[in-house]
């Protein structure tokens, strides 16, 4: 509980969730009624308060005596069995007293706190003196009579928490594989791999012999394909891999991932490209690539060895280098 004097401003408005109104006030004190708990109320959302009120204060230790001197008021909450294992409660709230001559409230600084099981009541040690709530002068107790308020605003947690799992890549191999397309003459638009699996995701390679959009007739064209959106994963996980097309040899980079077109003659020519800045999503069909991999020129020449027997090899050389979720 805050030890500290509230701050407190006048307004007009009367506060919108919670009045209590105690007559007489007197009677607490002839009674020995040290703590006056009021009804429960309901504000935002599903939540259940209570108003808890020390006319001759609340405190701990050294702070007893000067306590002693003020009226304490807490904002609680209540029915705590019907909400989840380890519950909390977000929200920002304001006590208020009636004042009698002006017609007007004054309320506490409105502040935020966080309610849990181990913390089920905050507000104010040192609401106002008991001496200026008592002086009639100030028109807070009037005829033994005096109303207290409450102002509650949940504040649900809306924030969108994202997780990103670095990979040290340095330490694992990436992976690499080979893809053998036959026949290529005789492909038709496009060419889809096998799916194989990546750090926990599912990718494929497509090819467009003839090319795709803009580069039809020009160029190869090759996708690296995420295909991770119809699985388990989550929708909103996304990832992070870096990765080269090639014609092949490539100097990697660490957490890399490579596609190559490889040179079939005996002096090896590998042609290719390298992303490392492009996130995939799960929550999308998701490609990345290059629609001019390399002129259809240039791929069909039979120097550059890129197709033999008709056979053209696209390797795969892939490594996540980070997941976000």
């Amino acid at each position: 509980m805050s030890s500290d004097l509230a701050e407190l401003e006048t307004r007009e408005a009367s506060p919108a969730n919670f009045l209590v109104k105690i007559d007489p006030f007197s009677l607490l004190d002839k009674h020995g009624i040290n703590k006056l708990e009021t009804r429960e109320f309901k504000a935002t959302g599903d939540y259940m308060w209570r108003l808890v009120i020390y006319p001759n204060g609340h405190g701990s230790g050294n702070d007893d005596d000067k306590a002693a001197d003020y009226v304490s008021v807490y904002l609680a909450i209540t029915n705590t069995t019907a909400l989840p294992l380890n519950w909390e409660v977000n929200a920002t709230f304001s006590i208020c007293l009636f004042n009698h001559f002006s017609g007007n409230y004054v309320y506490s600084l409105g502040r935020a706190r966080r309610f849990h099981a181990l913390k089920q009541e905050w507000g104010f040690m040192k609401f106002m003196s008991k001496k200026d709530f008592t002086d009639p002068s100030n028109g807070y107790l009037i005829d033994d009579k005096c109303v207290f308020g409450a102002e509650v605003l949940v504040n649900e947690n809306k924030a969108v928490i994202e997780c990103l799992s670095l990979k040290n890549v340095d330490k694992e191999l990436p992976y690499k594989q080979e893809f053998k397309i036959s026949n290529f003459s005789t492909l038709k638009a496009k060419w889809v791999s096998e799916k194989f699996t990546v750090g926990g995701h599912q990718w494929l390679i497509e090819v467009y012999p003839y090319g795709n959009v803009k580069e039809t007739g020009r160029s190869l064209s090759i996708f690296l394909h995420h295909v991770d959106y119809n699985m388990s994963t989550s929708c909103s996980e996304r990832v992070l891999p870096r990765f080269t097309i090639r014609l092949k040899e490539q100097s990697r980079p660490p957490c890399t991932f490579t596609i190559c077109l490889k040179g079939q003659s005996m002096a090896l020519q590998h042609h290719q490209y390298t992303c490392s800045e492009r996130w995939f999503s799960a929550a999308n069909i998701d490609n990345w690539g290059w629609a001019s991999f390399i002129k259809l020129s240039s791929l069909k020449d039979p120097k550059r060895g890129y197709i033999v027997r008709d056979c053209c090899v696209i390797e795969v050389e892939l490594a996540v280098q980070a997941i976000s979720s």
